[in-house]
């Protein structure tokens, strides 16, 4: 299962789980209800927050992979992922080595296994570490969300991300600070007993959580076409807004409509999402396109690479 497979899956579960009575305060007073369901809010708060980094560390390892796969030559990656496929690696790998010997897992394997892969990357054929990003502790911070763009040579950081946010029907102003902020109120659910976990928050948190996923993986999967299409190029001298075309599908009195341009001119209208799903995916990789699925405020509700 991919990472944004999984991402799905569990995003389903969380749109069940807020919608249970048992976590909406009766009132204002702090009685017994209010107090379960505020303990409930926390728990959902900090799992909610927990998928998102769960999808951006498997989403950069499964980029890692690709890279490594498509036979492009190590001295053509950026300097940032160079350095990350080695420094990052070895760094993340006493990390994790340390956990698992905790645990009492078996470490010397882990740590054989990823060292062969960091000295993998002095010969022709290499294979990156999915521990070369977001992966020196146990949380992902915004700063590191710009630091695995940098690496696969994508300047301008949450800048980047909320272009792709904008053109595809995300709807958040600003999509560094939502993270910052679900980051932050995490935190606040782990570690201060009196925090209240808002409803309205984790009412919102699935639309950022998809806002936030898409552009990232849309941004990596571009990239990594780019790689694939031009092996003899640096990774790093590619326009990536060249490579970053969307096809839209809005649903509208349950006819679904093909746009190219969010809120633009329908091309062609279909009964059903899964008829247009399957004649349109298969194309998109070829076409350097994106499939976007818009709810009916106009605002993602999903989206396909291929």
């Amino acid at each position: 299962m991919t990472a944004k497979d999984e991402l799905i899956s569990r995003l389903e579960y969380l749109s069940a789980a807020k919608d249970l009575p048992e976590l909406i305060d009766i009132g204002i007073v702090q009685d017994t209800h209010n107090g379960v369901a505020n303990l409930l809010r926390k728990g959902l708060g900090i799992v909610a927050f927990n998928i998102l980094e769960d999808f951006i560390k498997k989403r950069s390892g499964e980029a890692l992979t690709r890279v490594s796969a498509s036979g492009i030559g190590f001295g053509k990656l950026p300097p940032k992922l160079q350095d990350a496929a080695i420094i990052d690696a070895l760094t993340s790998l006493v990390f994790r080595a340390k956990i698992e010997k905790k645990d009492g897992g078996d470490w010397r394997k882990l740590v054989q296994s990823e060292a062969l892969k960091i000295h993998s990357t002095g010969k022709p054929v290499f294979e990156l570490s999915d521990l070369s990003l977001a992966s020196s502790s146990s949380n992902v911070s915004a700063d590191e969300v710009t630091q695995v763009l940098g690496a696969f040579g994508l300047s301008g950081g949450w800048t980047a991300l909320k272009k792709i946010s904008d053109a595809i029907g995300g709807g958040l102003p600003d999509l560094g600070q939502a993270y910052k902020n679900a980051a932050s109120r995490r935190h606040s659910c782990a570690h201060e007993a009196n925090f209240n976990y808002d409803y309205l928050w984790l009412a919102s948190i699935k639309s950022e959580i998809l806002a936030i996923a898409a552009s990232l993986d849309i941004l990596l999967e571009a990239r990594c076409r780019q790689v694939e299409n031009s092996l003899n190029d640096n990774m790093q001298d590619h326009d990536i807004d060249k490579a970053l075309n969307y096809r839209f599908l809005h649903e509208i009195s349950g006819v679904h409509k093909e746009s190219k341009a969010l809120g633009g001119r329908t091309i062609k209208n279909w009964q059903t999402s899964a008829e247009a799903l399957k004649v349109i995916r298969p194309k998109l990789k070829r076409a350097d396109e994106f499939l976007i699925l818009l709810d009916s405020g106009r605002r993602i509700s999903n989206w396909f690479v291929s």
